[in-house]
């Protein structure tokens, strides 16, 4: 169906991916049948087959992450940095329904986007707005035959009841709810993304930091997606559970000061001004012994080149600290660097020809 809706884009710039899970008995066979099709209109066409156990339960999740796995790994292998895929007004209404039975969220009744980014890869899902019954219809003008996975009309699965129990005039109120919700989460993300370039700082010790009287008078949604940034910089966790960020919010709000840890982060809220930076306690206390001439990434966090031999951890509570106005825990998460020799050195602080030290890329603002 996606093929035939971008016909006008030329079968020698698309190419069509099948992800074969193995789930079905004649999965293959369905397959190699799309890739008939795809040669007959001269579209290159790959087969990518996912070996391996299956899981027990849970089958539609895992089967989505394997699928969007395997097709992005493909796009990282042959350089292509657009991945489409055919996701409907119908699946849209689904995903909506579905999760309005669990929360109210704009988060969440945003559904599917249009636009996303996987592994690097960005997916474009063009056919949001246009229904399955329209579809069809394209594909009967033009005499082409499809295959319904039987998996769509099992009743063991969500997606399946909720499908059954729409009637069609609500499948388009569905979808008009996520594009408002999404037009909201949007307009919050926008405006964390302003506040970060207009008000967040980040030195060369990877310490975060904002002043808390302009942070107050942003929404509170605002606030959560600023924190959420910093500390998926400062830290060591891409999730962050919204519990604690929601809480974290409210404190922000409430208490003089505080001080705390999130994701990896910790977290110094002080009068004047809201500071983050890793938490100490999370860095491995295993050294690293460089073996390589090249520049070697520490902690995530900092480039760094060091002689040969020598090992780099964490700097730690108990060297000395020298005069810098730096909270304890940002000094202690900093790289120390111990020389082939015995020699110690803290990079950010001792000028020596054979080191460097930067900030890696994750925090630029």
């Amino acid at each position: 169906m996606l093929v035939l809706a971008l016909r006008e884009v030329g079968p020698n710039r698309l190419t069509v991916l099948t992800v074969d899970h193995g789930l079905r008995d004649h999965s293959a066979d369905e397959a190699a049948q799309v890739g008939a099709w795809c040669a007959v209109r001269a579209v290159r066409h790959y087969t990518l087959t996912l070996a391996g156990p299956k899981p027990k339960t849970g089958i539609q999740a895992w089967a989505r992450t394997a699928r969007y796995d395997a097709m992005t790994h493909w796009c990282l292998e042959h350089r292509v940095p657009t991945l489409l895929t055919a996701h409907t007004l119908n699946d849209q209404a689904e995903t909506v329904a579905m999760r309005k039975q669990r929360t109210d969220s704009d988060e969440s009744l945003a559904g599917i986007w249009p636009e996303m980014q996987w592994r690097g890869i960005t997916i474009l899902r063009p056919l949001l707005h246009v229904s399955r019954t329209e579809l069809r219809e394209l594909l009967r003008s033009e005499g082409v035959a499809w295959f319904d996975d039987p998996s769509n009309d099992n009743p063991r699965f969500e997606r399946v009841r909720v499908r059954r129990s729409l009637e069609p005039q609500e499948i388009s109120g569905l979808a008009k709810q996520a594009d408002l919700s999404r037009a909201k989460v949007q307009a919050c993300r926008n405006a964390a993304r302003a506040f970060i370039k207009a008000h967040v700082k980040c030195d060369e010790y990877g310490l975060i930091s904002w002043k808390r009287s302009v942070f107050s008078s942003c929404e509170g949604d605002v606030q959560a997606l600023v924190l959420a940034w910093a500390c998926r910089r400062a830290g060591d966790s891409v999730r962050i559970e919204k519990k604690a960020l929601d809480h974290l919010v409210q404190d922000c709000a409430t208490s003089v000061g505080f001080r705390r840890t999130l994701a990896g982060a910790m977290i110094a809220v002080r009068r004047a001004e809201i500071l983050l930076g890793r938490e100490p306690g999370r860095i491995s206390e295993r050294d690293v012994l460089v073996s390589t001439a090249d520049r070697v990434l520490w902690d995530q966090r900092f480039w760094l080149t060091v002689p040969l031999g020598s090992r780099i951890l964490a700097s730690g509570p108990i060297c000395p600290k020298p005069e810098k106005s730096l909270p304890a825990f940002v000094f202690s998460s900093l790289p120390k660097v111990i020389l082939p020799d015995g020699q110690q050195i803290l990079p950010h602080f001792a000028t020596n020809p054979q080191i460097t030290v930067t900030l890696s890329e994750r925090f630029r603002l």
